[in-house]
């Protein structure tokens, strides 16, 4: 299995305004979000006619994992989008905790890294796209918009409404290398 695509959930945005009367952006972790495939949070399902519980866990780690944020959500009238902020570290993203209990422990690399994330700016009808990536050799992120290239600080990445992202399988040192050196895995994924 080369990839997987998860389509994640954001909460919803608020209805209200602050007290300056300046619209509230939220903010979640990615830890949070990915807690929707840990094998015991439950996520109610509607449709016509019956409500549907369903958990999920995953079974196997991808080579690449595409993430994908539940931004558009279209009601009666026209398509809205959800400002929320996903934060997120873009390197050693931990899924031990995403896997079944049954196949945990066959996984001996679970963290990722972010290699490509693209935005969505503006109105859910007339925004544009740009795409974030890095440059594997010498480790330096560069946006795309058009036929715009610049390069940009990884610290940008985590600022943008995130739509679409490439994660891609770190096998530089196995889950257990990383526990015996101490490295906590709860800090890294939010």
């Amino acid at each position: 299995m080369p990839f997987l695509y998860l389509a994640l959930d954001l909460p919803p945005a608020p209805l209200y305004r602050d007290e300056q009367m300046q619209n509230i952006i939220p903010q979640v972790p990615l830890s949070v979000l990915l807690q929707k495939f840990n094998g015991t949070t439950e996520k109610e399902y509607k449709t016509y006619n019956e409500n549907i519980m369903k958990r999920f866990e995953l079974l196997r780690l991808p080579e690449y994992l595409i993430i994908t944020y539940k931004r558009f959500q279209k009601n009666q009238w026209f398509v809205e989008k959800n400002p929320t902020i996903v934060n997120f570290p873009i390197s050693n993203v931990d899924l031990f905790d995403c896997l079944s209990e049954d196949t945990r422990f066959d996984h001996k690399y679970t963290t990722y890294d972010l290699v490509a994330n693209i935005v969505h700016d503006g109105k859910p009808d007339a925004g544009n796209y740009r795409i974030q990536l890095v440059h594997v050799g010498s480790r330096k992120w560069f946006e795309l918009e058009d036929l715009h290239v610049k390069e940009i600080l990884p610290q940008m990445i985590v600022l943008a409404e995130s739509y679409i992202q490439i994660w891609k399988l770190n096998r530089l040192k196995t889950r257990e290398e990383r526990m015996s050196e101490g490295i906590d895995d709860d800090s890294s994924a939010s």
